[in-house]
């Protein structure tokens, strides 16, 4: 067979764009579930709804200091939220490297030894780098929102969805390898920041 016979296969040219699996690019269909978890994020996040009330009681449970201004729940959610991205979840991904090591964590080097996780160890740390992926997002929903619109009682219901989703089903189900609701936390979580975003272009006050 010659060589020019090689590299005209399909196969072989998928192998030497580092495809092992065409079918793989199925998934790429999976995007418009972004867009169609709007409308659901949407009537999830009804103004007096169970949500909202959800969302200010555990603000008021998890931030001291009495009662938070309406004006100022997005900051509040926002501490609540980077404390859990940041240091809860960083911290237990550090804790899962130092299990992962008979000779515990390596604090001079902590990300030399990444590659070797697996397991739990590895959710844990995977979980976490997730979560710091798509913090961006929020972060740039939730300053629009205080900025342009910071006492509209649907945008903070967004933005507390995106954060409840995030802590309370995404995380969990990482860790516990139950890949289906995970995947769903995902989606619904970041329609929110979507929905949030679309409405302020909308002129959301």
């Amino acid at each position: 067979m010659s060589k020019s016979t090689i590299s005209s296969d399909p196969q072989n040219k998928a192998a030497e764009n580092g495809i092992a699996n065409t079918s793989g690019a199925l998934i790429a269909a999976f995007a418009p579930l972004y867009l169609a978890g709007v409308s659901l994020t949407s009537y999830l996040t009804s103004p007096n709804g169970i949500l909202e009330r959800t969302v200010y009681t555990l603000l008021d449970v998890s931030i001291p200091g009495g009662t938070i201004p309406h004006d100022r729940l997005i900051p509040a959610m926002s501490a609540l939220y980077v404390f859990f991205t940041f240091g809860a979840t960083g911290a237990f991904s550090a804790a899962g490297q130092a299990m992962a090591r008979p000779t515990g964590l390596d604090n001079s080097n902590p990300r030399q030894h990444l590659h070797q996780l697996r397991g739990l160890p590895n959710r844990l740390r995977s979980a976490h780098y997730n979560l710091l992926e798509n913090f961006s997002g929020f972060a740039l929903a939730a300053g629009l929102t205080q900025t342009l619109a910071p006492t509209n009682a649907q945008l903070i219901n967004l933005l507390g969805l995106h954060a409840l989703v995030k802590m309370f089903v995404y995380y969990p189900a990482y860790l516990l390898d139950v890949p289906p609701p995970r995947t769903l936390a995902h989606v619904l979580a970041t329609s929110a920041l979507i929905n949030v975003l679309w409405r302020l272009a909308l002129g959301a006050k």
